[in-house]
């Protein structure tokens, strides 16, 4: 599945600092600070040139914003100064950068209450109130180590990865695909995994080189060429064997080499090869391919949150059978390239939180994306940061 053009997060602007030095307001209280927290006042900030560069996400979003929310969202990340602004922004660093500094109107030009609790002052317009942790700050991760990923693509004004790119930082999200072999500028915190979506007509040049990129150490095949709707690859499952055998099995020294990627809770209904499921789709497509090596099995699921007639919880249980059915038949480590519940966000966080350490504990869960890393699914609905739903994908 394809979206068609239609937490905590750290991410990077990647911009210039200048190192400015910090100065305590010590007319400003710090009761709104959380332990080993103490107040620097009210700063500059402008959005051509961050004080605090790495902007911040928290579960509850900007409606719950407060100072220790977000100096608790610092620290989780590596740094050691957090600030909010406009009433529900939460922004760190481990330095006051591009030549901002203390307000010259002082602490009453930070007179935005917080939308968590009005009692609290949360900057203003171009304005932070700032803290410092005395314990100072770690180094931030330089590259994720979980199993999470992100699948994503460049419909976005920016025309890039900039969707993905907030979840720079998140240590449980390690790596990320695009349905392609372009990558749009995405971050190096995340390993890139190009994907052969169809069956080339001919020769595929652009194919060799992103496999052969340096970094490569993945790659995934077709998508979904067991069904038949519009946004799928939609093979039969000799013609699917005959294209891993010329575009995919080459590489095998080179990368680790996913099967063609199936909706194997397409359990009861038809698939492209005709009456027979996704399961007995991908038995077809293994018997067609017998001198192919794989290193890894790749699955979707889509499936309701609470199935209609089903106890609460069983589309979790549902989706974990599933999940150890791939593995228990195909006997390779399991990559869930794509999943979700359909429901409300509230439900499909429940979910997460139940299926999401239960991956983490399979030793044979290799990795998993939750779809998608698109405005109003794992980011906001104005794409400017994580969604409450990508949030918890980030940290739960």
């Amino acid at each position: 599945m394809k979206v068609l053009p239609a937490a905590f997060t750290i991410w990077s602007l990647a911009l210039p600092s200048t190192g400015s030095a910090l100065r305590r307001d010590t007319a400003h209280s710090s009761i709104e600070a959380r332990a080993g927290w103490n107040s620097l006042g009210c700063y500059t900030d402008n959005v051509s040139g961050r004080a605090l560069p790495y902007g911040a996400a928290t579960l509850g979003g900007d409606a719950a914003m407060t100072n220790e929310v977000c100096q608790n969202a610092c620290q989780s990340a590596g740094y050691s100064i957090a600030g909010t602004e406009y009433a529900g922004e939460c922004w760190c660093g481990n330095t006051v950068s591009s030549g901002n500094g203390p307000a010259p109107g002082g602490q009453g030009q930070c007179n935005m209450a917080c939308k968590g609790n009005a009692a609290e002052m949360c900057g203003g317009p171009n304005r932070l109130t700032v803290y410092q942790s005395s314990s100072g700050g770690t180094n931030p991760p330089t590259s994720g180590t979980g199993k999470r990923g992100l699948p994503y693509n460049n419909n976005n004004p920016s025309k890039n990865s900039v969707y993905a790119n907030l979840f720079k930082g998140y240590s449980k999200i390690s790596w990320a695909y695009d349905w392609g072999y372009p990558s749009w500028d995405l971050d190096a915190f995340f390993e890139f995994v190009p994907m052969l979506w169809g069956k080339p007509s001919g020769d595929a040049p652009d194919w060799t080189a992103a496999v052969q990129r340096p970094g490569t150490r993945h790659i995934l095949g077709f998508n979904e060429p067991d069904l038949t709707y519009s946004a799928s690859s939609n093979m039969l499952p000799a013609v699917a064997a005959a294209g891993y055998a010329t575009y995919m099995q080459p590489f095998h020294d080179r990368a680790q080499i996913g099967m063609p990627n199936v909706l194997w809770n397409n359990d009861l209904g038809s698939s492209s090869g005709g009456a027979y499921n996704s399961r007995v789709w991908t038995q077809y497509f293994l018997g067609n391919c017998t001198a192919c090596h794989f290193d890894f099995a790749a699955i979707h699921y889509y499936q309701d949150c609470e199935p209609a007639g089903r106890p609460e919880g069983d589309g979790a249980a549902w989706f974990m059978g599933n999940v150890t059915d791939a593995h228990d038949t195909l006997r390779l480590p399991v990559w869930v390239t794509e999943f979700q519940c359909y429901g409300t966000e509230a439900q499909q966080i429940r979910f997460l939180e139940r299926v999401m350490p239960w991956m983490d504990d399979q030793s044979w869960v290799a990795r998993y994306a939750y779809f998608g890393t698109f405005p109003d699914f794992l980011v906001s609905h104005d794409g400017t940061a994580l969604s409450a739903l990508g949030t918890a994908y980030a940290t739960t």
